[in-house]
């Protein structure tokens, strides 16, 4: 059932048919691309992004390569055999994440000459394989030699304990700092305080970010459980393993909201993007009252054209002309005609503004 469910998912996942949003599941397979390529392309915000997601997945994909292995080799035995600490692929898929947001780091700072942060983020993610090759180590020297019963006897793993905090303290400061642009000096003082000036999640209460400050933390530091698994023997080394998996997917999905905040207010900061954005909502009667009043321009625009079609040059110079035949030829009933229409409408002699005079006058 496992087996199967994967090939479904990785089928529909590459079926190229326009179906079961065809277009996000090719954006996601260009992405992937993307990331273990990523040597080769220059690195957007969405390549990093997803690598992040991949961080955060490391027991998933461990699972996968356990199903492969089960299902395929050892079908009677597969939990013993494919959960070896020697088994290469079991290595490569551990490595594979941090690996490729390293390597992305790396690229970025070709691209842009800035160390800082990009080094510095790549010194993170490289904390982090350390780690991993370490607790490999120890799982393979654990395998092999019997010698080593006390865990806390073994200088391997002092070194990998050592080596965890310092990578989860890392991690955890480039959360806050960098990821999450909070503790920003230039708030410090003001009504965000140790945060940063803008919020816009929960009304910006700052209460919010504190409490997801505190979780982040407690989250991280979630693999020291796998540690004391080795003295547990009242609950299931599995259970625990999948309890911890779903708790980083938590960590990670409120990293992202906060991530994705961070960096639309750097985006408008650097006015590549705006904050809010007006929309009007068009209604049945804004959509009548805006054709009555295109009615009525293309009424006004038809009284100002002459009999052949073409627009008048002017309203002054016709009332110009109209004022000289006026003062030499009209009747005085025309005359009066004339100045009762044009009411109030200023008239232009020799470029000279004069206004009509309001008065009844009597033939």
């Amino acid at each position: 059932m496992a087996l199967l469910s994967s090939l479904i998912v990785f089928g529909l996942l590459l079926l190229p048919a326009p179906i079961f949003y065809h277009k996000t599941r090719f954006w996601l397979l260009r992405r992937l691309f993307r990331i273990f390529a990523s040597p080769i392309f220059p690195v957007e915000f969405a390549d990093f992004f997803i690598a992040d997601q991949l961080n955060s997945l490391a027991t998933v994909l461990l699972d996968i390569s356990f199903v492969l292995c089960y299902y395929s080799t050892y079908w009677g035995k597969g939990e013993e055999e494919c959960t070896k600490k020697t088994l290469w692929y079991r290595i490569l898929i551990s490595l594979m994440p941090p690996w490729f947001r390293f390597i992305q780091s790396v690229r970025r700072y070709f691209n842009t000459d800035d160390w800082f942060p990009h080094l510095v983020n790549a010194g993170k993610y490289f904390s982090s394989i350390v780690v991993i090759v370490l607790a490999v180590l120890y799982g393979v020297w654990t395998e092999k030699e019997d010698g080593c019963v006390s865990v806390l006897g073994c200088d391997l793993f002092t070194a990998y304990i050592f080596f965890a905090c310092v990578s989860t303290l890392y991690a955890y400061w480039w959360d806050i700092k960098m990821d999450w642009g909070f503790l920003d000096h230039t708030s410090t003082g003001h009504k965000n305080k140790y945060l940063r000036d803008e919020l816009l999640y929960a009304g910006g209460k700052k209460f919010v970010y504190f409490i997801i400050m505190g979780l982040d933390l407690v989250l991280r530091c979630v693999w020291t459980i796998n540690i004391s698994l080795a003295d547990w023997t009242f609950v299931n080394k599995q259970i625990v393993v999948t309890v911890t998996a779903i708790l980083e997917a938590l960590r990670r999905a409120v990293w992202n909201f906060i991530r994705l905040e961070n960096e639309h207010l750097n985006n408008c900061g650097q006015f590549r993007a705006v904050r809010d954005i007006n929309v009007r909502v068009i209604t049945d009667e804004r959509k009548e009252d805006e054709n009555e009043d295109e009615e009525s321009d293309e009424e006004d625009i038809k009284k100002h054209k002459t009999p052949n079609g073409t627009p008048r040059r002017g309203r002054s110079r016709a009332n110009s002309t109209t004022s000289a035949e006026r003062g030499h030829h009209l009747s005085a009933e025309s005359s009066n005609h004339s100045r009762h229409k044009n009411d109030t409408q200023p008239i232009i002699h020799d470029n000279v503004y004069s206004a009509e005079i309001n008065a009844d006058t009597s033939v």
